[in-house]
């Protein structure tokens, strides 16, 4: 009705009334204060068992005489309607009510501990308020609760646990609120749950594997937290789910396979998340789907177009890395299976870039094996063929914990790597390859070519590939003492000058065989964009510079226009010690000079490898590897060079100047150089 005016207070002497229903009017209160008072009026209805005051224009406070109304009142609503203050603790008194709702109002303050008192409440309805605190744990003493509503307010801390205890509940809405910490397990007892809403709060954690025990749930709504790690297979065992969304959290892995058998789902919204992979063409088995959204992942291959994608719009889909199918998606068709010999040839240049970079981590990976464990690395010679096994996708998924984050080693422009342990226990690499990308989609058999080839002793073995149309990884040879990287800048472990060397060394070793074996291409990059032998001398450079000064290229120091190339030049050639890693000062001065004229032989034999543009270097790439190799070696050995600044000669010299420079050693004090030092800087 459209009923206005103040409610009388002659109502309360209707000493017989049972049931009062003003809902869905226009009535306000009159009251020279905020305080309700013709509730205080309706005390006197001894007999009162329902009070629907719901969607009224009341905005007043309730009264602490609500605790005097009938003992026989069951049912009390007063949503919708404008009211202010706190909930009285008074209402613990009304021990016959099996529903409680003062949602839609502006209470504020926290709920009364007396709550606990109501042993046969079945809804508790308080949603849409600003009611503060945490979930009060006198929830979880009541027996009979069926809902527990409190969405959109203010409260904060974790979920209580004891929820799990209430076997009562169905339905669980504590949405729009503050919450943080992860879900407790317990509640995953709650085997009657239909309806799980704890969406837009700051729950952390992986996403609760936990959730596939809610067998009966209708809906699940997760959204708008903070949860990571995998969408857990176990969901896709709710076959009477109806709506599922886990849209704006930090989820990554693939869209489980099996959730072809949520054959009730009309929602499924995972938009927002780091998802990767394909979207699994068994999903047009969802005949029921209505809403669907993967928008702003990083998703690539073809949409499926059956089933429910048939009336599908671009909408669901924006914003990932390379999806491609109908033009109704607003995506770019899936090209033809074999590219333009045009696109091969880019395709294979930007491979191999990608193929050299890999393999110089590779390098580092081994070396530092060597380094650790103090053993002969076996010759050229002593490598034996591969045999390479068959692999499947199920067993990679298997060996890598459907690959977790857990897992993950390591992250490049062509794709991921994640540990595994195959069946047979054999821990292996498993790189997976970004499918979104063309050149690594394309080009997955040029790479397997070339890295199946390379024998060499600091250079990891490939073990095996798996490939299909939606999934291709290399399987990779395991090296498990971590990085350069992580023993660099690490607190627990000091490499001192000789290991350094060692690893160096063996990288440019690697380096040497890859370029003699024609293994890159003779074409400009670096700076340029393309992939050259030269960008791999300047990346070597730059990562000897790194060794020594234990200083990022990307460290914040270097800013407006300084580079970690031009702070290690402006040191030379008397001030090294300004630049080189803390762990390498000894104490004592005489160590101290003969480890600075070591340290600025290798500063400067980085220099020369980072001259830009790379013509500017008088040796081919091959030739400066080669050179890098016989300066390193000797550097350890004792016997040390130092690059005289002006240099020895100019590019036009025929014959280079030989230069001779003894120098006393930590190593070997006696030693000394003749080098062919060439033209340098």
């Amino acid at each position: 009705n459209q009923l206005t005016g103040a409610i009388p207070q002659s109502l309360g002497d209707l000493g017989l009334l049972e049931f009062l229903g003003l809902g869905s009017n226009n009535f306000v209160s009159h009251s020279s204060t905020l305080e309700l008072s013709f509730l205080t009026s309706l005390t006197r209805c001894r007999n009162l068992g329902v009070l629907w005051l719901d969607d009224n224009l009341l905005n007043g406070t309730i009264p602490a005489s609500i605790g005097n109304l009938s003992t026989s009142l069951e049912k009390l609503d007063v949503s919708g309607s404008g009211i202010m203050g706190t909930i009285p603790h008074e209402v613990g008194n009304l021990s016959s009510l099996f529903v409680l709702s003062l949602s839609e109002n502006d209470l504020t303050g926290s709920i009364p501990t007396a709550i606990a008192h109501l042993q046969k409440l079945q809804g508790l309805f308080l949603g849409d308020n600003y009611i503060r605190g945490s979930i009060p744990t006198e929830f979880c003493h009541l027996p009979n609760l069926d809902t527990l509503s409190l969405e959109r307010n203010q409260f904060f801390g974790p979920v209580p646990a004891c929820l799990g205890n209430v076997s009562s509940l169905r339905y669980l809405y504590l949405g729009g609120n503050k919450l943080s910490s992860s879900i407790p397990e317990t509640l995953w007892n709650l085997k009657d749950l239909l309806n799980f809403d704890v969406s837009s709060n700051s729950l952390s954690g992986d996403l609760p594997s936990g959730l596939g025990s809610l067998t009966v749930a209708l809906i699940i709504n997760l959204s708008v937290n903070q949860f990571s790690g995998n969408i857990s297979p176990t969901i896709g065992g709710l076959q009477n789910l109806v709506e599922l969304s886990l849209a704006h959290n930090t989820l990554q892995g693939y869209i489980p396979e099996n959730f072809k058998s949520l054959i009730s789902l009309v929602t499924l919204d995972l938009s927002h998340n780091n998802l990767s992979g394909v979207i699994p063409k068994s999903l047009e088995a969802l005949t029921q789907l209505r809403y669907f959204n993967i928008s702003f992942n990083k998703l690539s291959g073809e949409i499926p177009s059956g089933g429910p994608f048939e009336n599908f719009t671009s909408q669901p889909f924006a914003s990932n890395e390379a999806l491609c199918g109908l033009t109704q998606f607003g995506v770019p068709q899936c090209r033809a299976a074999y590219p333009s010999r045009t696109t091969q040839k880019v395709v294979i240049i930007s491979i191999l870039s990608a193929i050299s970079l890999t393999i110089l981590v590779m390098v580092v990976f081994y070396v530092l094996i060597r380094c650790r464990k103090g053993k002969s690395v076996p010759t050229e010679k002593d490598v034996q063929p591969l045999v390479h096994q068959r692999i499947t996708y199920q067993e990679l998924f298997k060996a890598t914990n459907g690959f977790a984050e857990s897992n993950l080693i390591g992250s490049g422009s062509f794709g991921s790597v994640f540990k595994g342990v195959l069946s047979g226990g054999m821990v292996v690499a498993v790189k997976v390859f970004k499918l979104h990308l063309e050149k690594a989609l394309r080009s997955f058999e040029t790479e397997c070519e070339v890295l199946r080839n390379i024998r060499h002793q600091n250079l990891t073995k490939v073990i095996t590939s798996c490939s299909n149309l939606e999934f291709k990884a290399l399987v990779l040879e395991y090296m498990p003492n971590g990085s350069l990287e992580d023993l660099l800048y690490s607190y627990d472990h000091c490499l001192d000058i000789k290991q350094r060397l060692d690893i160096m060394i063996d990288v440019a070793c690697a380096i040497d065989y890859l370029h003699h074996a024609d293994y890159m291409f003779d074409v400009e990059y670096g700076l340029g964009g393309l992939v050259s032998t030269s960008s791999d001398v300047y990346s070597y450079g730059i990562m000897l510079m790194e060794t020594f000064t234990r200083t990022k290229p990307t460290d914040e120091i270097f800013a407006r226009g300084m580079t970690l190339r031009l702070w290690v030049k402006e040191s030379l050639p008397n001030e090294v010690i300004k630049v080189v890693d803390m762990d390498l000062r000894r104490q004592g001065e005489e160590h101290l000079t003969k480890d600075m004229r070591c340290l600025t032989s290798i500063m400067e034999l980085a220099l020369e490898c980072t001259k830009e543009p790379a013509e500017e270097r008088d040796l081919s790439s091959a030739e400066q590897a080669e050179r890098c190799i016989r300066i390193l070696e000797r550097v350890t050995d004792g016997q040390i060079v130092l690059v005289p600044k002006g240099g020895a000669g100019t590019k036009n010299d025929v014959t280079r100047k030989v230069v001779m420079i003894l120098i006393n050693s930590t190593c070997n004090p006696s030693a000394t150089l003749l080098l062919d030092l060439g033209v340098l800087e």
